[in-house]
């Protein structure tokens, strides 16, 4: 009895010490975008948007059909003047991957991590209102400043990325400035 318990510890270890060396399986997305080339790039003043997919696979134009996600009007504001506290929020998210579905869409303020994460349900786009994130993101507001703008206060590097069906990704860049903190 002891013998066979022994014998299924030791495959079992093994198991998991094969199926850990395997990084990605065909058809699973990259962990952390490993593995993936950009595909498309578009950059606007401080703002960015990539489109990626797998490495060493080729794809054209007509191939992507994830689109850039749409992320206007990135905001911070401060409710209350008297205390430390702003607010990061867009008025909306939006992204289209027909006739693939999207997966996710997840918001990252660079310097806290990742702070949302959407999940698609059979849909092929996505649209996020402002509301749906609540007041938005609590952040610091900082001092005057504190941004590298004389006149508002800190700066917020933020990321969005949309998965979908296919492996392919979007993904915006850009920062947000904070109004300043003045006691």
């Amino acid at each position: 009895m002891q013998k066979s318990w022994a014998i299924t510890v030791v495959f079992f270890f093994l198991g998991v010490a094969i199926l850990g060396t395997i990084r990605s399986v065909w058809g699973q997305v990259p962990i952390n975008g490993q593995d993936e080339q950009i595909l498309a790039r578009e950059e606007l003043g401080d703002t960015a948007r990539e489109i990626s997919g797998p490495q060493g696979e080729r794809i054209n134009d007509n191939q992507i059909n994830i689109g850039y996600i749409e992320s206007p009007s990135a905001t911070c504001y401060q409710p209350d003047p008297s205390q430390d506290v702003c607010y990061i929020n867009w008025y909306y998210l939006s992204v289209d991957a027909t006739p693939n579905y999207i997966v996710n869409m997840d918001v990252r303020i660079n310097e806290i991590g990742n702070v949302a994460r959407i999940n698609g349900f059979f849909q092929t786009d996505m649209y996020v209102p402002h509301n749906l994130l609540g007041d938005g993101f609590k952040v610091s507001c900082g001092a005057l400043g504190a941004g590298g703008d004389a006149n508002w206060g800190k700066a917020y590097a933020y990321t969005i990325q949309a998965k979908d069906s296919s492996n392919l990704s979007a993904s915006n860049f850009g920062t947000v400035y904070c109004p300043a903190f003045t006691p």
